[in-house]
């Protein structure tokens, strides 16, 4: 009996992978949408995106700190410095070559050093973004100097206190410029206050992480079209039954039992090469990273082949034609891509959109998917889903076996 089951297992994978047509539909055309997806999926491929914002400063000033406030913003790793004068600066904000212009007038030390209250010129346009990723630079560079020029002051007011100058005006400007001084200088070596900035691994990423581009798309689009490729494949057990070919071949001397599982078994390999397929194409062609936990990958894979080819066994016990089950395909692929999160995170819809996406398979298997993909989860962490999906699987398969017809 095994062997009978597993020559007809083979016999379906052989007959299937013969067709060009099935590596066009269930190989090519998912990597096209893969790809597609992921740049208008919540971000762009990795490594895609702009990595210095753009920033022209026109600098007048023709003392120490106008250059100082340029060197500062020059050494923020996330913006891209051009020097230039008004006129081009101004030029090339209206063409939409700079995302802002800063004016640094001609009397920025002198003021500075005097103690006076500045408003410095600031111009943007553009992409709201990168205004505010550039406005958040320059203002942390405003903050560090005024954050001197504040200190210099006070010392000096302390020193008037003590009758260190005595109505000597060039040696109060003299003790607040080595003042203001000291205090760059302590800024850059010994800042008041500090963080600590940490690259995170995906172990270390928090479970709220949302999937976006590429690490959204092909973990969908190999949902969906896993789903379509299976789902289509029982859809042959009612072609069989319309042309009259299983009833010839429960002749031979082969079982019920035999004949389904056989045919099944086929089905669900034959629908495991293909995500095994689509996986490690979209991650050693598009870049996907598919996590670091292989057994925990497996174990999702398995368990979603299991629930797509029960689901697959219900429609063909349920539907009475092969018209019906290529129509009833799309018909239940489509939404349950959608809605289960294939097409976009469920983590970004309504709460009620969530609940109700998770009565079908393809929002468990997602999230199973997200989970090692995305929030660098392990093994342990997918068990539910996994469990879920094995749920799934046995509850269609047991409805799809009784009330599935050979004749």
């Amino acid at each position: 009996m095994i062997k009978q089951i597993i020559h007809l297992a083979v016999f379906y994978i052989t007959t299937t992978y013969r067709e060009r047509a099935v590596f066009i539909f269930n190989l090519l055309m998912p990597l096209i949408f893969t790809f597609v997806l992921a740049q208008a999926n919540l971000g762009p491929l990795p490594g895609s995106g702009p990595t210095q914002w753009p920033l022209t400063i026109n600098n007048e000033d023709q003392g120490e700190l106008g250059t100082l406030l340029s060197q500062r913003l020059a050494d923020n790793p996330l913006l891209s410095i051009t020097l230039d004068s008004e006129a081009a600066a101004a030029a090339a904000l209206q063409a939409g070559d700079t995302a802002a212009v800063l004016v640094i007038p001609a009397d920025f030390s002198a003021q500075v050093l005097a103690g006076e209250t500045i408003s410095l010129d600031f111009r943007v346009t553009g992409v709201a973004n990168e205004v505010q990723i550039v406005q958040a630079a320059v203002e942390s560079a405003l903050m560090e100097m005024s954050g001197s020029a504040a200190a210099a002051q006070f010392t000096v007011n302390m020193a008037e206190q003590l009758g260190r100058f005595e109505g000597d005006v060039a040696a109060r400007d003299h003790y607040y410029q080595t003042a203001f001084a000291a205090a760059q200088e302590q800024w850059q070596t010994n800042p008041p206050i500090t963080f600590h900035s940490q690259s995170l691994t995906r172990l270390e990423i928090h479970e709220e992480a949302v999937a976006v581009g590429i690490n959204q798309s092909s973990p969908g689009m190999m949902v969906m079209f896993a789903m379509f490729f299976t789902i289509g494949g029982a859809s042959v057990l009612v072609v069989e039954r319309e042309q009259g070919t299983l009833r010839r071949l429960l002749v031979l001397p082969l079982n019920k039992f035999s004949l389904l599982t056989g045919k099944l078994l086929g089905i669900y390999i034959a629908g495991v090469i293909q995500i095994a397929l689509l996986i490690l194409v979209g991650a050693f062609v598009l870049g996907a990273d598919w996590g670091r936990e292989p057994v925990g990958l497996t174990l999702l894979v398995l368990c979603y082949a299991f629930a797509i080819t029960s689901l697959g066994m219900l429609m063909a016990a349920l539907v009475r034609t092969s018209a019906q089950a290529n129509s009833l395909t799309t018909v239940i692929v489509m939404p349950m891509a959608a809605l289960g999160g294939a097409w976009w995170p469920l983590d970004i819809v309504p709460s009620w959109m969530q609940t109700f996406g998770h009565l079908f398979p393809t929002a468990w298997a997602m999230d199973g998917f997200t989970d090692l993909i995305t929030r660098g989860l392990g093994t342990a962490d997918i068990l539910l889903e996994a469990g879920v999906l094995v749920l799934y699987g046995v509850i269609f398969m047991a409805i799809g076996i009784w009330r599935f017809r050979y004749e």
